[in-house]
């Protein structure tokens, strides 16, 4: 598979955040609870390995168990920092204190005890969407709805809040899901904050990147510049994967020896014969639209969550006039990814 999971990313912006570090305490005081560090303990079981659902590159996420008011038991994810993750747990808490959306993790609140810094989070129970392509039990309509969700989500950070938010780390791996099967966006450790809403947009440099390139946008590799279509271009490749890891013939063209052997051959059958065509040209519109090179040629968030609703409203009205049927799809779409190109070869009935 030519997409691999999304490895965590840290950066160093060169614009100057300690003016926001400087208010941090009055902000975490005023929206988080915060927890001891024998409280977390005694959730986690002493941090017991066993009690483990996640790893990052600063971090390992336990499941955990804290009382409210006396009340019984209730479910928290809990982040515990080590010695590298100060920077990512100042920005987390930053932001994740001014995201209240139901398309954002919500953080319950934290610890800060000498050399210990951890994150207590509401739990999301079916993981990641990473986890959920790779089982593929997802309906394409349950699919539809979720890229819709994480667009919603999108959107608000970059325009929703006080100053835009970007993501910059997106991926399946950073989009959890609850107990509905809701989206939520997760992993904001190294996201940055652009200009106050309203305000003409400033350029924002990184100094120097770590980590998997395969969701970097391109205008990163190019001049290290970060913006919302950063976020757009790998929305696009979300979208890409959510194709290509349930549905259809994916060849790459840059290597000729593929041409004849398709890299991936696999149609989900919960898929198959259910994905209207015009909602799947929409679809493909979307993406192909999110993964141009060039970022003014990307559209806004604000811009694809519209077109991803309509999309899914002419799914849902094709299921409603067409309820006896498959659908049939069989077409051809060439997506440039920088000197690379690949062919999908949509073939569903």
């Amino acid at each position: 598979m030519f997409l691999s999971c999304l490895g965590m990313s840290c950066w160093k912006p060169t614009s100057n955040t300690d003016s926001s570090l400087r208010q941090f305490s009055t902000v975490i005081q005023e929206l988080c609870q915060q927890f001891s560090l024998a409280d977390l303990r005694k959730a986690t079981n002493n941090f017991d390995l066993n009690r483990v659902i996640g790893n990052g590159m600063f971090s390992e996420i336990y499941k955990g168990y804290l009382q409210h008011n006396g009340a019984s038991d209730y479910t928290v994810a809990i982040k515990r920092f080590n010695d590298q993750g100060c920077e990512a747990f100042n920005k987390e808490i930053e932001l994740l204190c001014q995201l209240r959306h139901p398309r954002c993790v919500y953080l319950i609140g934290f610890c800060n005890h000498e050399n210990e810094k951890i994150l207590v989070y509401e739990y999301m129970s079916n993981g990641s969407l990473d986890e959920h392509l790779q089982d593929g039990k997802l309906s394409w309509k349950k699919s539809l709805e979720i890229c819709v969700g994480v667009a919603c989500g999108l959107h608000y950070i970059h325009t929703g809040a006080k100053r835009s938010i970007f993501h910059c780390i997106l991926g399946t791996s950073t989009i959890l899901l609850d107990d509905h099967m809701e989206p939520k966006l997760a992993g904001f450790g190294v996201s940055v904050q652009g200009s106050r809403f309203m305000s003409k947009q400033k350029q924002i440099n990184a100094e120097h990147f770590m980590g998997t390139w395969g969701f970097m946008a391109t205008q990163f590799i190019r001049d290290r510049t970060i913006t919302a279509k950063w976020d757009v271009f790998s929305f696009g490749l979300v979208l890409l994967e959510v194709v290509c890891r349930r549905m259809f013939y994916v060849i790459n063209l840059a290597e000729k020896e593929f041409l004849e052997n398709p890299i991936e051959e696999k149609i989900d059958p919960i898929v198959k014969g259910k994905i209207a065509p015009d909602c799947w040209q929409v679809f493909v519109d979307v993406m192909v639209n999110c993964l141009k090179y060039e970022p003014d040629e990307r559209p806004t968030m604000g811009e694809v969550e519209v077109q991803l609703e309509h999309a899914l409203s002419m799914q849902e009205q094709a299921d409603i006039t067409n309820s006896n049927c498959d659908y049939t799809l069989l077409s051809k779409t060439i997506i440039p990814l920088g000197v690379k190109q690949y062919v999908i070869l949509e073939k569903c009935n």
